[in-house]
């Protein structure tokens, strides 16, 4: 069953709401246990970025899990990388879940976030995240600029998130490394594909392309590949849904 109260312009009040817990957090979090991978993390690599995702907007509840075990299961299957929901309201995720799956795996982490203020970065650094994703459609110019740089300054890597060529446009001003096109349209919740395809295709040489969302199977991803020249992919519900996942990312890596 799909969530139907989901909708970007409430994200902003919902993340003011939830600053208090972020910043008790900071107050108390220990130093970063892990070493920072710097921010080329995502330069030259191929693969899949496996996500934890227990629930979602357009799906509903997905499966559930402990996340550090799943972290572990991505890791061994050779996942390139691996992905953490934050957001407890719509995703089911936790900020202890970043913390528990940092702690278990040397992979990079991803802190999937509704990301609108500069506490937010500094706890995903804090508890181990390499990468904070950034959603172009949700923040304005000035926003985005400014948590791109608190990220960098943070030393991990951000990831900017955009569906269509105006959002890739405001996100390459800021000359990111890395760009993720999400193929689900976050206003419909829709996926669209052959815009997404597009934006995929238009994003410079130079710049890695992530796709995310409608990616199910290994043909999805060689799809894809072929279509946009993208070379990693996020995938979260076929992985959490898979009755092995280790099999199918084994697969889809393969053809990455």
């Amino acid at each position: 069953m799909r969530t139907d109260s989901f909708g970007l312009a409430h994200i902003p009040a919902l993340k003011r709401r939830e600053l208090a817990d972020v910043r008790a957090r900071l107050k108390v979090a220990p130093p970063r246990a892990r070493g920072l991978k710097g921010a080329s993390v995502l330069i030259g690599k191929t693969g899949i970025i496996a996500e934890i995702k227990r629930s979602s907007p357009s799906m509903g509840l997905i499966a559930s899990g402990d996340a550090a075990a799943i972290a572990s299961r991505y890791e061994n299957a050779g996942a390139f990388a691996v992905s953490v929901l934050t957001d407890s309201t719509h995703f089911g995720g936790s900020w202890d879940d970043l913390g528990a799956v940092t702690r278990s795996v040397e992979l990079p982490v991803l802190c999937k976030e509704f990301v609108c203020f500069p506490e937010q970065v500094d706890l995903a650094a804090a508890l181990g995240a390499d990468l904070v994703l950034l959603i172009a459609r949700m923040l304005s110019r000035l926003d985005l600029a400014a948590l791109y740089r608190r990220s960098i300054q943070a030393g991990i890597a951000p990831i900017v998130e955009v569906h269509d060529q105006r959002e890739l446009d405001k996100a390459l001003a800021l000359a990111p490394k890395a760009i993720m096109v999400n193929t689900r349209d976050l206003e419909t919740l829709r996926i669209a594909r052959e815009i997404a395809f597009a934006t995929l295709r238009a994003v410079p040489h130079g710049i890695t392309r992530v796709c995310a969302s409608g990616i199910d199977t290994a043909d999805d991803v060689r799809r894809a590949r072929e279509h946009t020249g993208a070379r990693v992919f996020l995938v979260g519900t076929a992985l959490m849904r898979a009755s092995d996942p280790e099999k199918l990312l084994t697969e889809m890596g393969h053809v990455c």
